[in-house]
Order: structure tokens, then C-alpha cells, then sequence
């Protein structure tokens, strides 16, 4: 196997509202992102878990194709909570932000960061540099 590789988005977990009284979720804590092909409302959904495996929300749906893609394709998502859960106000419920760390082959990595700066003016993306895991 090569080398390894990640890259961080800043974005947000959706749907925190329908799960916040079973599932809680803390600053600093790794959520585990795994796609969710029998969901009814999104057929490219990944589910965002916490520690205990327990629902918290959904990668946003403007992420969740190439979320998708990745998953199936090649690598692995994890997102850290940064932040307490918030509403914009825009009809999406309650958020929690998080930093998404996706790992894996450098070059799947530089078209999944082209594709994604494509759409970036909608869903106003912080993407870092693509580097080496550090071990």
C-alpha cells in the first residue's frame, strides 16, 4: 500500500435536531462518517456517528456525492466536532461544525479538492493543503 494522505474541510454535521436527546456530541470528539445507502431522503447520505455509535446527523448534502464516492472508491472520513451546535437559520436545524479529515491516495485526493472547488462559491468551503499523514 502507498503512502498515505489527508486533507481538512471545515463544514458541519446536519440534522443534529432530530438526534441531540439520544446523542451528544463534544468539542475535540472524532466522529465516525460511514455511507448510509437505505437512506430514504439521500441515496449518497453518510451517517456521522459518535464515540458510542450513536447518530448524530448527516454529512451536508452538497458534500455527500463525492463523500460517497470517496467511501466506496478508496478512503476513510472522520470528522472532529470544533464548535457547540448552532441554526443558522436557513431551514437546515441544528449544526455542529466540524473540521472533516479525508485520508487516502494523493491523486483520488487532488480531483476530490478540484471537484469540490467546482461547487465551493454554494457551499463556501475552508479545504486545506493535501498533505502526509503524520503518524
Amino acid at each position: 500500500m502507498g503512502e498515505e494522505y489527508e486533507v481538512f474541510i471545515k463544514s458541519s454535521v446536519r440534522g443534529y435536531h432530530a438526534y441531540f436527546v439520544d446523542a451528544s456530541v463534544t468539542i475535540g470528539e472524532v466522529l465516525a462518517c460511514e455511507r448510509e445507502d437505505n437512506n430514504a431522503h439521500d441515496k449518497y447520505a453518510i451517517a456521522v456517528k459518535n464515540e458510542a455509535q450513536l447518530l448524530v446527523g448527516h454529512v451536508p448534502r452538497e458534500l455527500s456525492k463525492i463523500f460517497s464516492r470517496f467511501l466506496a472508491d478508496y478512503g476513510d472520513i472522520e470528522a472532529e466536532c470544533i464548535g457547540v451546535r448552532y441554526n443558522r437559520g436557513e431551514g437546515k436545524g441544528l449544526e455542529i461544525p466540524v473540521d472533516y479529515r479525508l485520508t487516502g491516495n494523493s491523486n483520488y485526493l487532488e480531483k476530490l479538492v478540484t471537484s469540490l472547488k467546482k461547487g465551493e462559491p454554494t457551499c463556501h468551503l475552508d479545504i486545506s493543503n493535501i498533505r502526509k499523514c503524520r503518524i
